[in-house]
C-alpha cells in the first residue's frame, strides 16, 4: 500500500513537468511560426463563431432546462423500453444516449456528467454511456462531412451509420467482453432505477438564466480548445506537402474539422478519403477530447477510459469503413 502511494505521489510531478513542458513549447511553437498560429487562431475562431456556437448552444440551454426540470423522467420512461434493450441501460440512462446522438461532442459528455454528479445514474453507467454518447453530430456528419466537404450526399446516412454502429460496438467490446470490465457493468445495466432522488424543480426565470450562463461557460470552452488545436493543425498544414497522408492524419488527430477540410481538397481516391475521414471523426481528435475532459472534470469519470475505448472505436470504423466501400460504396 505504501509503495502505491510512492509511486502515485512521484507520477503527480512528474504529470507537471511534463505539462509545463508542453506548454513552453506550444509557446515556442506560436513564436516560431506566428502568421500559421495567426491564421490557424483565426479560422478556428471563425469555426467556432459561424458553426458551433449557433449548432451547440441552443442545445446546450434546453439539454441544462430538461435535466433541472426532471424532464428526464417522463422522457426516460418513454426511451427505456427501446434503449433498454438496444444498450442494456437503466431509466436514467437513456436521455444521454438521446441527446448525445443528436447533438454530439461535448454535450452528450455534459448531459452524462450532470446526470452522473446528481446522482440519476451511477458513475459506472455514466461510462458506459459516455464511450458511445458522445460522437460527432448527425449534422456534423450528414451536412459538414457528406455534403459540403466529400460533395457525396447520397452517402451521408452510410457515413452516419458507420460511425454511430462502430462507437456502439467498441462500448460493447470494451465493457461486455473484456473480463475486467464485464461484472462492473452488469451491475450498472441490472440498476432499472434512479439512484438517488433529486428535488423536484419548478420552471422560473432563475433556472433559465442558470441554464443560459452554464451553457456559455462550456461553449466558451469548447471555443477555447477549437482555437488552441487549430494553431498546430494549420502549422503542420503549411509544412511540406499538402497531400501527405500522414500529415492529413496529424492534422485530423489535432482538429478533426480543420482535417476533414483538408482531406476533401485533395487529388486522393474517393475511397481512401471516406476511410480516413471516418477514422478520424470516430476518434474525434484531440480538441474534442480535450472539450469532453472539460465537461467531466467535476465528476469521476475516467478520460483514461473514454480515450482508450475511443481507440477501439477508430480501429472498428477502419474495417466497417472499408467493408463499405469494397461492398456497397456507389
Amino acid at each position: 500500500m505504501q509503495a502505491t502511494n510512492t509511486i502515485s505521489a512521484q507520477t503527480k510531478p512528474n504529470k507537471r513537468i511534463l505539462s509545463k513542458i508542453g506548454i513552453v513549447l506550444f509557446l515556442s511553437l506560436i513564436l516560431c511560426f506566428p502568421a500559421s498560429s495567426y491564421n490557424g487562431a483565426k479560422k478556428g475562431l471563425l469555426l467556432w463563431f459561424n458553426t458551433v456556437l449557433p449548432t451547440l448552444l441552443p442545445f446546450i440551454i434546453i439539454s441544462n432546462l430538461i435535466i433541472r426540470l426532471q424532464i428526464t423522467k417522463p422522457l426516460s420512461k418513454l426511451l427505456h423500453p427501446i434503449f433498454h434493450a438496444l444498450f442494456g441501460v437503466s431509466k436514467g440512462g437513456c436521455y444521454p444516449i438521446l441527446i448525445g446522438f443528436l447533438s454530439g461532442i461535448p454535450v452528450g459528455a455534459k448531459s452524462i456528467a450532470d446526470l452522473v454528479d446528481n446522482g440519476t445514474i451511477q458513475k459506472q453507467e455514466g461510462q458506459y454511456l459516455l464511450s458511445f454518447c458522445n460522437n460527432a453530430s448527425p449534422m456534423f456528419i450528414m451536412s459538414f462531412i457528406a455534403i459540403a466537404s466529400l460533395k457525396q450526399p447520397n452517402i451521408r446516412i452510410h457515413l452516419l451509420g458507420i460511425i454511430y454502429i462502430s462507437a456502439i460496438l467498441s462500448a460493447i467490446i470494451y465493457f461486455r467482453f473484456m473480463p475486467k470490465n464485464k461484472q462492473e457493468l452488469n451491475l450498472v445495466l441490472t440498476a432499472s432505477e434512479y439512484t438517488k432522488a433529486v428535488n423536484e424543480s419548478k420552471f422560473d426565470i432563475t433556472l433559465l438564466d442558470l441554464s443560459i450562463m452554464d451553457a456559455f461557460e462550456v461553449i466558451t470552452k469548447v471555443g477555447g480548445y477549437i482555437i488552441l488545436f487549430s494553431i498546430p493543425a494549420q502549422i503542420i498544414l503549411n509544412l511540406g506537402s499538402k497531400d501527405s497522408i500522414l500529415k492529413l492524419i496529424i492534422i485530423g488527430l489535432c482538429e478533426i474539422t480543420t482535417g476533414i477540410n483538408q482531406i476533401s481538397l485533395t487529388n486522393l481516391d474517393l475511397s481512401i478519403k471516406i476511410v480516413l475521414i471516418t477514422v478520424l471523426t470516430a476518434f474525434g481528435g484531440l480538441s474534442g477530447l480535450a472539450q469532453t475532459k472539460s465537461v467531466i472534470s467535476n465528476t469521476r469519470l475516467s478520460i483514461g477510459t473514454y480515450f482508450f475505448v475511443k481507440l477501439i472505436n477508430m480501429v472498428i470504423t477502419l474495417v466497417i469503413s472499408i467493408l463499405y466501400i469494397k461492398l456497397l460504396l456507389p
